[in-house]
């Protein structure tokens, strides 16, 4: 399949999870793509791992301004331009308002927000011009609120707003979207939600409060991305899919 041929595509967090699969996915799909992972050894790994050419990286810290800009450059010089850009870097960490301090914080709304925010910023001019698109990764968590993680639901909201403003202020030449997944399972959510220590077990209870008895896998949220980004959702703009296998049906 090669409907994205000679499209160049930016996966902030393109070395684990989600950001991962999507990766892979832009690339089995014909795109060139530029990966962004926190460290030149993470980054360096990951990209040696997927063993394709038509997958490179580049390392930064999401959370610092002058290292999006670096970063989104970086591929664009890679790429020689730039027609998709996905945020998909992100933290996420259990804590109630007592157990958050300043320094967690900011940690989770420097990645999760800023991040995002600035990396769009930095890759506007190029997406214009292309006629390129933005996804978000935003959570269901954003949508609907959970207690025990309220800077994580803080930041995941502030992606769902940021989502639909970008999109009035960057049209049309810029489409802006997000994906809100429910639990994926990945290396963060196995961490994030493991009981005791037991990661399993943590996930098994996820899996149990799901209409479809399981979470999701990052390929599946993937598939939404590039949906997202292909010309099939050419009239879409704004809008956060929320992908969360009937967790909040109802409700």
């Amino acid at each position: 399949m090669s409907r994205f041929k000679n499209k160049r595509v930016l996966v902030t967090g393109g070395t684990r999870g989600i950001g991962r699969a999507a990766a892979l996915a832009f690339s089995s799909a014909g795109a060139r793509v530029v990966v962004a992972g926190s460290t030149a050894q993470s980054t360096a790994a990951a990209v040696a791992e997927f063993d394709d050419a038509s997958i490179t990286g580049v390392a930064g810290d999401i959370g610092n301004v002058n290292d999006c800009r670096r970063l989104v450059q970086n591929a664009i010089d890679e790429l020689q331009g730039l027609d998709i850009l996905v945020n998909s870097a992100g933290v996420f960490q259990p804590a109630s308002i007592e157990e958050t301090d300043e320094d967690l914080w900011d940690r989770i709304m420097n990645i999760n927000v800023r991040g995002s925010y600035f990396c769009s910023r930095a890759a506007v001019e190029t997406l214009r011009q292309n006629r390129g698109c933005i996804v978000h990764l935003g959570s269901e968590s954003g949508v609907n609120g959970y207690g025990g993680s309220t800077a994580y639901c803080a930041s995941k909201g502030a992606i769902v707003n940021l989502t639909r403003s970008m999109a009035m202020e960057l049209a049309p030449e810029i489409r802006v979207n997000a994906v809100c997944p429910g639990v994926v399972d990945t290396d963060m959510a196995r961490r994030g939600f493991a009981i005791d220590g037991v990661q399993e077990k943590g996930i098994q209870q996820q899996r149990d409060s799901y209409p479809l008895n399981r979470v999701a896998t990052a390929d599946e949220i993937a598939a939404s991305i590039l949906y997202l980004a292909s010309d099939d959702s050419r009239f879409i703009t704004g809008e956060s899919l929320v992908i969360d296998g009937g967790a909040t049906v109802g409700k």
